[in-house]
């Protein structure tokens, strides 16, 4: 029963650890914008994929190029049109 109440108690917030690894000239990106913007390199990894998730929700492409090939297509009916 004292572990149902610590759940509880966790608040809405849930910590994910995900292992994963970026290539250097990403992760050195990561720590610019941390400098930019005085946070911590998990932070702005945590901001960037808000965002990412707000993308993919608005879009459904879960890739940046399949997202990036969408819109060009629309721009080029557009433009026949």
């Amino acid at each position: 029963m004292a572990e149902t109440l610590r759940k509880k108690n966790k608040g809405p917030d849930f910590r994910v650890y995900v292992g994963t690894s970026f290539p250097n000239p990403i992760f050195c990106e990561i720590e610019s914008l941390a400098k930019q913007h005085e946070l911590a390199a998990a932070q702005v990894v945590r901001e960037l994929f808000m965002r990412g998730l707000a993308a993919y929700q608005r879009d459904g492409n879960l890739s940046e190029v399949a997202a990036t090939a969408e819109s060009l297509t629309i721009a080029a009916q557009e433009i026949a049109a």
